[in-house]
Order: C-alpha cells, then sequence, then structure tokens
C-alpha cells in the first residue's frame, strides 16, 4: 500500500513539474527586433520605463505606443520615416517590454498614460506632443489625451479599437500568437488570421516580439478602465487610419468618427489588417506626414 501511495505522488509531483514547465514556456518573452534609437530610461512612479529616441532634439516630439503585447520596434521603419522629415521620435516600450519594469500586472490605462507623461518628462518635452497609437497603444493615446490635454497636440490612431469586444475568432487566435504554446506553423496561422490581410505575407518580425506577462497586465488595465474615462480623446484633433480588413477591432473606429465629425478624420487603408505597419508601409508613412504637415501650415 505504502508503496503505490508513493508511486501515486511521485506521479503527481511529475505532472505539477510539467504544468509548471508548461506555463513558463508559454509566458516567457519572445524577444522583439532592437528598436531604432538611443535608449533612454525614465522613472515613473512606481517603475522604470524604456524608451527609444531618434531624431533631431528640437522641433516636433511624437510619441510611439505599439500594439497589444508589442514592442516599440514595430515602429522601426515609421521612425526612420518620420526622423527624416525632421521631426523627433520617442518610442515607449509598455511595461514589461524590453527593460520597461512590471511591478505589478495590476494596471489601467491611466497608468500607461502616466508612464507616456513620464518618458516626455525625462526627454524635457515640456510643451504638446504628437502620439501615435498602435491598436493598443490607441487606447492608451486616447487616456493619454484624456488625463493631459495639455500635453497633447494631436492623436495618430492606426487600427482604433476598444469600444466593443474582440470577435470570438479574432482573440482565440490572437491568444495563439502571443503564447508559445504550439508548432510555429501553427501560430504562424494564428498571426495571419488575426492581424494580416487576406492575401498578405506574414511579416517574420510578427512571428517573435511577443511579451505574454505584459499582455496580461494590458488586459486587466482595459478591463479596469471604463470607455468613458478615454474613449474620446481629451477632445484633441484625431487621425485615424484603419485597415480595411481588419479583424480584431472591425467598427470602433466608424463610430469614433461618427460621434466626433468635427475633430475626427477617418482614412480606411485598403490591403491591411490589425497589423497594418508592416503591411502598407508607405502608405502610412505618406498620410502622417501630410497630417502633421496640415497641422504646421497657417491657418
Amino acid at each position: 500500500m505504502l508503496r503505490w501511495l508513493r508511486r501515486i505522488l511521485i506521479a503527481f509531483a511529475v505532472l505539477i513539474v510539467l504544468a509548471a514547465a508548461g506555463l513558463y514556456a508559454a509566458l516567457r518573452d519572445n524577444p522583439a527586433r532592437p528598436a531604432v534609437g538611443e535608449r533612454r530610461v525614465a522613472v515613473g512612479e512606481d517603475a522604470r520605463i524604456h524608451y527609444f529616441e531618434s531624431g533631431p532634439t528640437s522641433g516636433l516630439a511624437i510619441a510611439l505606443l505599439p500594439s497589444f503585447a508589442r514592442s516599440a520596434s514595430d515602429f522601426n521603419e515609421l521612425a526612420r520615416a518620420l526622423n527624416r522629415a525632421g521631426y523627433r521620435t520617442l518610442a515607449m516600450q509598455p511595461r514589461g517590454v524590453d527593460g520597461s519594469e512590471l511591478p505589478s500586472l495590476q494596471t489601467s490605462l491611466h497608468t500607461y498614460a502616466a508612464d507616456l507623461a513620464a518618458v516626455l518628462d525625462a526627454a524635457g518635452v515640456s510643451g504638446e506632443a504628437v502620439v501615435i497609437g498602435h491598436a493598443y497603444g490607441n487606447r492608451v493615446a486616447r487616456t493619454f489625451a484624456s488625463d493631459f490635454p495639455e500635453r497633447t497636440q494631436a492623436l495618430i490612431l492606426l487600427a482604433a479599437g476598444g469600444s466593443e469586444p474582440t470577435p470570438p475568432e479574432a482573440a482565440q487566435a490572437l491568444g495563439l500568437a502571443l503564447l508559445r504554446i504550439l508548432p510555429e506553423t501553427r501560430r504562424r496561422e494564428a498571426i495571419d488570421l488575426a492581424f494580416f490581410a487576406e492575401g498578405n505575407p506574414v511579416a517574420e518580425n510578427w512571428i517573435r516580439g511577443w511579451y505574454p506577462l505584459a499582455g496580461v497586465a494590458e488586459q486587466n488595465a482595459s478591463a479596469a478602465t471604463p470607455y468613458a474615462e478615454w474613449g474620446a480623446g481629451g477632445g484633441r484633433p484625431i487621425l485615424i487610419l484603419q485597415p480595411a480588413e481588419d479583424a480584431l477591432a472591425p467598427g470602433g473606429a466608424q463610430r469614433l468618427r461618427d460621434r466626433f465629425p468635427d475633430r475626427v478624420e477617418l482614412l480606411e487603408i485598403p490591403g491591411s489588417g490589425h497589423a497594418i505597419l508592416p503591411e502598407q508601409p508607405a502608405r502610412i508613412e505618406r498620410e502622417i506626414l501630410r497630417y502633421l504637415a496640415s497641422m504646421e501650415a497657417p491657418a
């Protein structure tokens, strides 16, 4: 009897170890490519936030906020284009991504907005900045504009969602992309479904560059922050570049434009899904530079 009990206990212990190993494998980071610019560190209320600065040190500052559980390196090509046009870019790594600290999973969107304020302070930006938010970053951008309207000149939102739940099939694909629990071929299929328009190849830098614990914190932040606290974007001007084939956020951009037609410009970008940046880089660059130039032109 004791022998059988011992075997059962050993088998149970092995199962626990295997489960723990599987959980560790699923939640470990899948590091992104390096981000463009000089790495710098801002000290927030409870965390050190890393960001990457590039371009001229004077003139209009443009903050870059990446997608859900992703790195600011997704903006590399856009940051270079903005720098060539004479703009300064500050690409923020969210909590839990590439050096930015994640002291707690209990956050709100206001936490991330305050982190961006700390980045602007560290970079010496005392006036208004333009904030570009991609997907989840669009939520942080609108929260920042709501919390710090005096520091926000305008918002540029890529794949702007957040006003309604993610469609179930796309949400499941997002989870499979985030967690490394399946073979890479299956993950590639999930990334293709959730992020890329039909016929577009999956960008190699989107196979990696996932930070699961950062994603858990960001999901908690969204759940903890009512849409009414951030959805309007602080009354600031907004340009939305919305993918025509967005599986994760199909309707939120149109609702935002319909609600605030006097200050929201909406452009649908054909041939793009939720990832949008690697799919239509030339169109994104052109529209953003046009919008920035229009802000600087005399009235």
